[in-house]
C-alpha cells in the first residue's frame, strides 16, 4: 500500500530480534520512556532472521529493528536484513545491527553491503549509547516516510491535474477532481458540489458523490445531512478557508471571474498536515480547469467572435 494511504503511526514499532530472551527484556529496560514526537513504542519481538521477516511482512510500518546476527545459523540476522531489503522491499526501515561475534559480521563491509543503520557491538553497548542510537533512528525513520508520502501525494496531484482537460464534459473533470481528493485522504464518503452556469449562461448545479457504503440511500442521506451542514457553516464565514466542518473536511473551490463556486467533502477524516498542504493545492488547480471548462463552454455557446466574448 502507498505510504499517502497509511495515517501517521499513533506509536513507533521498534522490533527486536535476539535469541537471548534477556536481550528482549534489557533492551525495554534500556529505551524506557522513549518517545518522539509524543509517539509512544510498541515492541515486537522475534527469536530467529526468519520470523523478523515474516513480522515485517505483517507490520511494513515498523521504524527501527535491533537485529542480532547470530541466530538460527551463523548469518541469520544479515540473511534477514537481505530478505527485508531485497525481497520486502522495504528500505524505510531503519536496521541496527546488534552482535556479540564482531567477527562474524565485520563493521565497515556489512554496513555498505546490507544498507545498515547503525552497529552496535554488544560488548561494546551502553544503555545511554543504545538509547541515542535509537531515538536517532526513529526521527530518521519518520523524516524519510514523510518525504515519501509527501512524493506520493504530490504524485497523485500532479496526476489528477494532468487528466483534467477543458474540452472534457463538466462532470467527467469534476469526477476525476473528487476521486483525486479521496485518493489524497481515504475517505468513506466524499462529496463535491459546483454553483455554475451552462453553455446559454443559465445557473446550473452539479452535485457528485464517492461512497463505500453497500446501500444507496444510506449514502444518499448521509450526504443530504452533511450538505446541510456544509451550507449553514459556509453562511457564517466571511472568507472560505479549507478546513474541519462537522463530520469531516471541507475545501472550497472559487472560479475566476465569478463563474462559479462550489466545495469538496471529505467526510470522517482529519487530514494529516501533508494532506492538509495537498487539499488546497488541488482545489487550486481545479479552480483553474474548471475555469476552462466552464468558459469554453460559455464562448461555444455563443454567436460571434470569441475574441468579442470576455474582455480582458
Amino acid at each position: 500500500m502507498p505510504l499517502a494511504k497509511i495515517p501517521p503511526p499513533q506509536n513507533h514499532k521498534i522490533l527486536i530480534v535476539d535469541d537471548e530472551p534477556d536481550v528482549h527484556q534489557i533492551t525495554k529496560l534500556s529505551l524506557k520512556g522513549l518517545q518522539v514526537r509524543g509517539r509512544e513504542i510498541q515492541y515486537l519481538s522475534a527469536t530467529t532472521g526468519e520470523e523478523a521477516v515474516r513480522t515485517m511482512q505483517a507490520h511494513p510500518d515498523v521504524a527501527v529493528i535491533l537485529l542480532d546476527v547470530v541466530m538460527e545459523t551463523n548469518s541469520a540476522g544479515l540473511d534477514a536484513c537481505r530478505a527485508i531489503r531485497q525481497t520486502l522491499g522495504n528500505p524505510f526501515v531503519r536496521i541496527l545491527l546488534r552482535t556479540g561475534f564482531p567477527g562474524e559480521a565485520p563493521e565497515r563491509e556489512t554496513i555498505d553491503t546490507f544498507d545498515l543503520d547503525g552497529y552496535l557491538p554488544k560488548a561494546e553497548l551502553t544503555s545511554a549509547r543504545l538509547y541515542a542510537s535509537v531515538r536517532t533512528a526513529l526521527k530518521a525513520w519518520e523524516e524519510l516516510v514523510e518525504l515519501e508520502r509527501h512524493r506520493e501525494l504530490l504524485a497523485e496531484i500532479h496526476e489528477g491535474i494532468l487528466s483534467l482537460h477543458s474540452f472534457a464534459p463538466l462532470d467527467e473533470t469534476l469526477n476525476r477532481i473528487l476521486e483525486t481528493a479521496v485518493e489524497v485522504s481515504p475517505t468513506p464518503l466524499g462529496m463535491l458540489q459546483l454553483e455554475t452556469f451552462d453553455d446559454q449562461g443559465n445557473p446550473r448545479r452539479l452535485f457528485l458523490l464517492q461512497s463505500t457504503a453497500s446501500d444507496a440511500a444510506q449514502a444518499e442521506a448521509a450526504a443530504q445531512a452533511a450538505t446541510a451542514r456544509i451550507v449553514q457553516h459556509l453562511a457564517t464565514q466571511e472568507r472560505r478557508q479549507a478546513g474541519p466542518v462537522e463530520g469531516g473536511y471541507l475545501v472550497p473551490l472559487t472560479l475566476h471571474r465569478e463563474l462559479g463556486h462550489g466545495w469538496f467533502f471529505l467526510a470522517d477524516v482529519t487530514p494529516d498536515p501533508l494532506a492538509a498542504m495537498a487539499l488546497p493545492l488541488l482545489a487550486a488547480h481545479a479552480s483553474n480547469a474548471l475555469y476552462a471548462a466552464v468558459a469554453q463552454a460559455l464562448l461555444e455557446g455563443r454567436e460571434g467572435s470569441i475574441f468579442d466574448s470576455f474582455s480582458i
